[in-house]
């Protein structure tokens, strides 16, 4: 040891290479311990090595732990507080608030604090930071799966050309400006100002999904009209990207060389490996998972792919974004690898990469920059660059949508959406911060830009938008208010194969001839895995097996053209897939409805039962969710049905279809009603109406009394009318009354004609503040369902009779 130095060195040197893994020799040689100690030997350590021993914080495991841990703490807290106090701001801007209270702690505490041995470790390297940046890496790969390239084929005119021009207006502009510049007055070398007029002119797609979908606006119209653009952009951007940075090489031969290595890791991308995938797909069998070992594979090359654009001294997630879009994301590899990686990538380990872009960017600079006052022209070039690219973009995303008649409220919204900045733009600025591209200061000043339009622009976005209006109709569309040989317009939703059967059913009892016809619009609705934006495919123009949506439901067109063939003259059908994430599914419901001007929604309950009708086989509570929400939110009336009785009018039948309403009073019974009576008009239905009257009710009659006393009298003029279209329906239709003290003789009256009806129709609200449900209404399971329609649906009635519960149109909105 003596030859090293003196003993005291002599002993650091061995108790960092013991306790460190790594320690500097007195000559300059470094050595390192591999593999290093993880972690500590818990309490024995603190008695055995009392003096030397490191604390838990410096150990690599401990470490990575506690920085996730405060790092996941610190960004959920800003979250949460955000969704309390009303603000839908993105995810990401609360995991940049985290990294940023880091940073200002480390500021305050100074050197040689927790702080700082926790987040900066000596003799260590960055875990936390390596962690975060495969992460980051992931997280384009995913963006990469989820996006569909096709969305440009499919964009209208206008969205393709406000693509284009809110990525090109800015660029050519910022270009002009550089080139009418003398060099002498240029704070700003050329390669800087190449990357920040890129970056900030570029509109990243995957980051107006991230943000719509935290908006809530990824299923509006001005949301639609903002995927697609942004793809465009996003692509346009791309493009120029792949020819600016050939051309910033001296030499004309290493800018083609660096091309033709671009192209032909694209190349080998999509003739090779997009192949491959679609082999792997075709042998898998449908509904079976993807093996891990297709899933290990695709991870090695993601790394792969990484190395090789490293190896060319570019962006290296821009390899794993290609890759990306080379896998299918309509199939089973595509949704596989967003359902496993997305949740935990973004909500654990992309936060540490954000957190580490903010540690590296000097608060002290912001401070210059906030009071306008800088007395360095790079600052203040950096600042105008970023504030003059944003209005020309914020202008442009304006203008172009308005001149082809878009409203000026929704061109603004676009424009704001359009001009967001974030995740994307700050991994490209921290990759040319980590090649010396970009300065501190600049890097700095570039994610103040980032963290403020983050935070104040999704706060315009949602003060013009008022979601809460979506939906509005002005015009009423129920039942009750329609002539009874009106035209019906009926959207019907599939999410089983066992829901065909039971609408088809449903709708062949209430159809009636040419003289009242029929329009049914199917709607079969399927989850959204492994892509972005949501599909809306119209069969009715395209024949059977083309189109993206055939093989969702092949079943279904299949089913509904056969009873279409059968019921010819009477009905129209139209048949729709509907490809939408999950939470969303009652936007694209309900904007259907409003589009083709629906007067009722069928929906089916979430429970399925079993062939012979005795049991439950399924039990879904995202179809529960679903509608509740759209009971919220419809246009127009709805109904849910509970099918556990064959629901049909076989007219080779001798038997009739039997149907009973249940009426007390009220906007949803007369609905529920006046279904009834479309269905009474068939030759083979046979309608009860069932009204229900309070006993010992006061003589005293109140106007609330006679109200309800009208109400009675227009359902005995409904059901007893004898105009002459209405005398097959007099003579199979029955008009009971029944005195009710309270639920229990609800229940008691139901149970006896459980088994005298095939189809029991009623309203959501029936019996509510109506001695019909006293002291039932706590024993209500299903509130969808209203408290007497839960029982006839329950276990516990006798019979498995089938149920249609019916609200009418809550939402009309006054011109």
């Amino acid at each position: 040891m003596g030859n090293y130095g003196d003993t005291e060195l002599d002993i650091e040197w061995v108790n960092n290479l013991a306790w460190y893994g790594k320690a500097v020799r007195s000559d300059g040689f470094i050595c390192e311990v591999h593999p290093g100690e993880l972690s500590s030997y818990g309490i024995w350590e603190k008695v055995l090595f009392n003096k030397v021993r490191l604390h838990i914080w410096r150990y690599p495991l401990p470490n990575l732990e506690l920085v996730i841990l405060s790092v996941f703490f610190l960004w959920q807290v800003f979250d949460i507080l955000f969704k309390k106090l009303g603000l839908l701001i993105p995810k990401f801007a609360s995991m940049m608030l985290a990294g940023l209270l880091l940073n200002v702690l480390l500021t305050v505490s100074g050197d040689k604090s927790i702080v700082q041995e926790i987040l900066f470790p000596e003799n260590r390297i960055d875990i936390p930071g390596c962690l975060g940046s495969f992460g980051f890496m992931m997280f384009w790969f995913l963006n990469g799966v989820k996006m569909d390239v096709n969305t440009i084929f499919k964009a209208e005119a206008h969205a393709r050309l406000t693509g284009v021009a809110a990525a090109a207006l800015p660029i050519t502009v910022g270009l002009l400006l550089y080139k009418y510049k003398s060099l002498e007055n240029r704070p700003l070398k050329a390669i800087e100002y190449n990357t920040l007029l890129l970056m900030e002119s570029l509109t990243s797609f995957s980051e107006i999904a991230r943000l719509l979908l935290d908006l809530g606006m990824n299923h509006s119209s001005v949301g639609q009209v903002a995927l697609s653009t942004s793809v465009v952009s996003n692509t346009v951007g791309l493009m120029f990207w792949l020819v600016i940075v050939p051309l910033g090489f001296q030499s004309l031969v290493q800018g083609v060389g660096l091309l033709l290595q671009m192209f032909f890791f694209i190349v080998i991308v999509f003739a090779v490996v997009r192949p491959i995938m679609f082999k792997v797909i075709i042998r898998k069998r449908e509904g079976r998972p993807i093996e891990d070992k297709y899933i290990y594979g695709i991870l090695v090359m993601v790394f792969l792919s990484c190395m090789y654009w490293d190896g060319l001294e570019q962006f290296p997630a821009l390899g794993a974004f290609i890759l990306g879009l080379s896998i299918p994301n309509e199939h089973l590899i595509g949704s596989a690898l967003v359902e496993r990686l997305e949740s935990f990538n973004f909500g654990i380990i992309l936060p540490l990469f954000m957190s580490a872009s903010m540690l590296r960017s000097d608060i002290r600079v912001w401070k210059y920059i906030l009071t306008f006052y800088s007395s360095n022209d790079k600052k203040f070039a950096v600042a105008s660059l970023v504030l003059l690219i944003f209005l020309l973009k914020l202008s442009v995303s304006m203008i172009v949508p308005y001149l082809f008649k878009m409203p000026l409220k929704d061109s603004i919204i676009l424009s704001l959406i359009m001009s967001h900045k974030g995740i994307i733009e700050l991994s490209f600025y921290l990759f040319s911060y980590g090649l010396e591209l970009l300065d501190r200061d600049t890097f700095s000043i570039l994610v103040l830009s980032i963290l403020l339009n983050s935070l104040f622009l999704p706060m315009a976005i949602r003060f013009l938008y008022d979601p809460s209006k979506r939906f509005m109709c002005y015009q009423k569309r129920s039942l009750a208010s329609m002539k009874i040989n009106g035209a019906l317009k009926t959207l019907v939703c599939i999410h089983r194969p066992d829901h065909i059967s039971s609408m088809i059913n449903l709708l062949e009892a209430c159809y009636r001839s040419e003289n009242s016809p029929l329009t049914c619009y199917v709607l079969h609705l399927v989850e959204l895995q492994g892509q972005e934006v949501p599909t809306l495919i119209a069969h009715k123009v395209q024949k059977l097996g083309a189109g993206a949506g055939a093989k969702y439901s092949e079943n279904v067109i299949l089913s509904f053209e056969n009873f279409h063939r059968y019921v010819r003259g009477s009905i129209f059908i139209d048949t729709f897939t509907c490809i939408t994430n999950s939470h969303h599914m009652q936007d694209d419901i309900c904007w259907l409805a409003l589009d083709k001007a629906v007067t009722f929604i069928i929906l089916p309950f979430h429970r399925t039962w079993s062939l012979d009708r005795t049991s439950i086989v399924s039990d879904s509570e995202m179809i529960r969710f679903l509608n509740f929400n759209i009971l919220k939110q419809a246009p127009c009336s709805v109904g849910i049905l509970v099918e556990r009785h064959l629901v049909n009018k076989n007219q080779e039948s001798q038997q009739n279809l039997k149907v009973c309403v249940v009426f007390v009073g009220g906007e949803d019974d007369m609905e529920a009603l006046a279904f009834a009576k479309r269905m009474a008009r068939q030759e083979s239905v046979t309608l009860t109406v069932l009204c229900l009257l309070a006993a010992k009710k006061s003589k005293k009659a109140t106007g609330w009394d006679q109200m309800l006393d009208t109400v009675k009298l227009r359902v005995r003029e409904l059901v007893r009318s004898n105009d002459p279209g209405n005398l097959k329906e007099e003579s199979s239709t029955t008009y009971l009354e029944e005195d009710i003290v309270d639920g229990a003789d609800t229940s008691m009256l139901l149970r006896s004609m459980a088994f005298d009806y095939d189809l029991f129709i009623i309203s959501r609200t029936c019996g509510q503040n109506h001695a019909a449900t006293l002291g039932n209404e706590s024993w209500c399971e299903f509130e969808e369902l209203g408290v007497i329609g839960d029982f006839l649906a329950s276990p516990d009635f006798p019979s498995k009779t089938s149920v249609l519960v019916v609200q009418q149109q809550r939402t009309i909105a006054s011109n």
